[in-house]
């Protein structure tokens, strides 16, 4: 079996937000985090699970607005709801195609995990070669739109689908413990 994939970084994403980022790959597939700040305030948080195959599989993010919550049904359909100063406001049967991508506008590792999904997978594209995504802003309002299939503008990603960020470091997302003793 495959030594499964655990990281953690940070760096400056082309917005020129600070990204602290860790993914973490299991057998239901990758949970990957997310916490971007600007000055030293946080401007935005993302839980983003994907399935084995990169496929989106249920999303948690936050911004200043409030909490979005969304997963995909199997009627093709796309589910969740925002959590907002006003209220909650409710995201029901927005269209799901197969092959489709979230991202969250700014996220480099929702960028990321789409780039990585569409590199590895392949998803087959419309007639005028383009792929489904739902796009989410910062006001937490989401958006069924497309992209180009040739990628995401700021989709770069490495060999494992990570994010590559300027002025970045990585390291194993594993807990260094030091041995006490003698």
């Amino acid at each position: 079996m495959a030594e499964r994939l655990r990281r953690a970084g940070h760096g400056r994403f082309v917005d020129g937000t600070d990204v602290t980022w860790s993914v973490a790959e299991g057998r239901k597939g990758r949970r990957w985090r997310e916490v971007r700040s600007r000055g030293g305030v946080v401007v935005s948080s993302l839980l983003l699970e994907t399935f084995p195959d990169g496929r989106f599989a249920h999303l948690e993010a936050s911004t200043a607005a409030g909490l979005l919550t969304l997963h995909p049904e199997g009627d093709g359909t796309l589910h969740g709801n925002a959590v907002l100063a006003e209220g909650v406001r409710h995201v029901v049967g927005l269209p799901w195609p197969p092959g489709s991508v979230v991202v969250l506008d700014g996220s480099a590792i929702a960028i990321a995990a789409a780039a990585w999904f569409i590199r590895e997978a392949s998803p087959s594209t419309d007639p005028a070669g383009r792929l489904p995504v739902v796009m989410i802003d910062p006001a937490l309002g989401v958006k069924a739109s497309s992209i180009p299939a040739d990628g995401l503008s700021h989709d770069k990603i490495d060999a494992d689908g990570l994010p590559i960020l300027d002025d970045a470091e990585t390291w194993p997302l594993e807990l260094e413990l030091e041995v006490q003793g003698g």
